[in-house]
């Protein structure tokens, strides 16, 4: 006897939580020094000299009179950057 003819739901092959991740996993628009470093390697001292550079596009986010805050990086600059040397390197 099949699954569908007893009622019971058939077995999955992907663990649910795995297929969920999968599934809700949306591309970001900004992105931290963290997932700079997790999506492309780029490590905290070289993020923030590619934004001073101004190679790389970034804003901080910050409350009025606040010293530290936020930096978010644009991950479509990030990826812009990364074309741009793959073209001068052909």
């Amino acid at each position: 006897m099949t699954s569908a003819q007893t009622g019971e739901h058939p077995a999955t092959t992907v663990p649910l939580r795995e297929a969920a991740a999968r599934a809700s996993h949306v591309d970001p628009e900004f992105v931290d020094c963290k997932g700079l470093e997790a999506g492309w390697g780029i490590k905290r001292s070289l993020a923030y000299q590619l934004l001073n550079d101004g190679k790389i596009k970034g804003v901080s986010l910050r409350r009025r009179n606040r010293i530290r805050g936020k930096r978010l990086f644009s991950v479509d600059s990030v990826r812009a950057f990364l074309r741009k040397q793959m073209d001068e390197a052909k």
